[in-house]
């Protein structure tokens, strides 16, 4: 870790280069220039009192200049919180955090505020604008223990999930053990690290990965004034066991999220409410329990109106097949009203699905539409559900071929995730 006489020996250099003075200026009557260039290199650690002469002949005050800064440095820190937190910037805040965006602070100070910025366009869903500035520093990260790499690290794995890169971010922290980047960071820095790569393993099938990060997640996390993101381990823990087919561990997790929200009134939004039904409603359906699920799908739907709740719902009713109901959703849900595209295309299949009347060449069109786009984006459990009811509506109207190639997608589908489980 960089001490604060080599950190001020940098800002000596930043100071005096932005001032335009020559060393010998600097150095006159306190130390010899070669010695000067040696403490703003970090090469030497001088006398505090050498340091306080240096800045006063640079017409600044040692001291006024470190209460600057450690403001500063505060203030980044607790923006950098509530958005870990998912507490909403003020808008005060965020003019202040903008003005910061410029090159009137020395470089530590500035490469802190970009990076708190760039994870604030996340927060904003400005994704894009972040990841340039996140590419523009990373030739000045040093890759060290250091408070600008750690954040670095944590900022760039937000934004790999943020566009859905979750084999990336998951091969990354495997490969280069990032995490050790952030080993004496805050532990809620941690937790939040540990969670990411969790989310980007389960999503990539490895869920034996993926627990054992959530784990080290919940070691981490000892804030009890944090019950958000308590929450957010209880569901993403009992979905990497649902995943596993480990039902009753799942649903053990899920409930204890359901308690941790009836008895907390400050994170008990509808979204949550909706999300957490929503967990439990596809813990039934995996296990094949159709009446749970349909009536936790409801919930999440009552609680928060949501499209991915609504064709999960729908797909559930047809699974027990309550087509009253389907039709009841596919009325109220019109297609145009999707912008997802696994839900679009779920939402074409299941309508074709109940029509009275079907033919190969439908059958096939929506198959290339829709399979294709379930495999590219790894929706194994899509085609798993899919693809073997096309195949029996291929059979129904003797389309053998077709039906077979149906199965090889689902047997395919099956293989994928198997392997996936092992690794």
């Amino acid at each position: 870790m960089e001490t604060n006489e080599q950190a001020w020996g940098k800002l000596l250099k930043y100071y005096r280069q932005k001032k335009k003075q020559k060393q010998d200026d600097v150095a006159f009557g306190i130390c010899t220039p070669s010695y000067l260039s040696r403490i703003e290199n970090g090469i030497v650690v001088a006398e505090h009192s050498m340091y306080e002469q240096l800045f006063k002949n640079l017409g600044i005050d040692l001291n006024k200049l470190e209460q600057q800064l450690q403001g500063q440095t505060t203030f980044l820190e607790q923006l950098y919180e509530k958005l870990l937190s998912n507490i909403e910037l003020t808008a005060d805040e965020i003019e202040q955090l903008t003005a910061m965006q410029n090159d009137e602070h020395p470089l530590e100070q500035q490469l802190m505020a970009k990076l708190v910025y760039a994870r604030f366009l996340y927060s904003i869903k400005e994704d894009d604008q972040a990841r340039t500035i996140l590419l523009e520093m990373e030739p000045f990260i040093s890759w060290k223990k250091d408070r600008i790499t750690q954040l670095f690290v944590a900022i760039t794995a937000f934004g790999h999930l943020s566009f859905q890169e979750f084999e990336q971010l998951s091969i990354k922290e495997e490969n280069d053990q990032l995490s050790q980047f952030l080993s004496n960071a805050h532990p809620f820095e941690l937790a939040n690290y540990h969670y990411h790569i969790a989310f980007a393993n389960h999503r990539s099938y490895k869920l034996q990965k993926a627990l054992e990060h959530i784990e080290m997640a919940q070691q981490f996390f000892t804030h009890q004034y944090k019950p958000l993101f308590q929450l957010k381990l209880y569901s993403m823990k009992g979905v990497i066991f649902n995943d596993a087919h480990r039902f009753q561990e799942a649903l053990k997790e899920f409930e204890a999220g359901l308690n941790l929200l009836a008895n907390v009134p400050s994170i008990q939004t509808p979204m949550q409410w909706s999300s957490l039904h929503n967990n439990i409603a596809y813990c039934y359906e995996c296990q094949e329990n159709f009446t749970e699920a349909a009536k936790h799908y409801k919930s999440a739907n009552d609680y928060d109106e949501d499209l991915h709740s609504a064709i999960n719902w729908m797909r559930t009713c047809f699974a027990q097949k309550d087509f009253d109901q389907l039709h009841i959703l596919l009325k109220r849900y019109e297609e145009q009203q999707f912008i997802v595209p696994h839900h679009i295309y779920q939402r074409r299949l299941l309508a074709y699905a109940v029509e009275d009347e079907i033919t190969i060449r439908g059958l096939k069109l929506l198959e290339e539409e829709a399979f294709p786009h379930f495999s590219e984006q790894q929706y194994y459990s899509l085609t798993l559900f899919y693809a073997p009811l096309w195949a029996g509506f291929y059979e129904q109207l003797h389309a053998y071929k077709q039906a077979s190639h149906c199965f090889k997608q689902a047997l395919d589908a099956s293989e994928k995730i198997r392997q996936r489980m092992s690794s």
